[in-house]
């Protein structure tokens, strides 16, 4: 779901994908561990979920290139009090 969301929305959806790799699922591996397939499932694609490389970089330089990108760019590059992103192992 995170690389659909990164195909389909934008560099700031991205982000969030490397935030919640970097500090949530580390938190949540324990807790995940513990939890039975009944109460929240199992995978919906039992099949491959390999990624063409090739592919995701077309989409997400086409991505860039998008006025929304651009003027995010921008607005981000106004945002200097954005602190360093903390991870558990830090």
């Amino acid at each position: 779901k995170l690389y659909e969301m990164n195909k389909v929305i934008s560099d700031t959806a991205e982000y969030g994908c490397y935030l919640y790799t970097q500090a949530c699922i580390p938190l949540l591996k324990d807790f995940m561990a513990k939890i039975d397939t009944s109460v929240i499932g199992t995978k919906f694609n039992k099949g491959d979920n390999g990624v063409d490389n090739r592919r995701l970089i077309e989409i997400n330089e086409a991505i860039e290139s998008h006025a929304v990108e651009k003027i995010g760019r921008m607005l981000r590059g106004h945002m200097s009090a954005m602190k360093k992103i903390s991870t558990v192992s830090e």
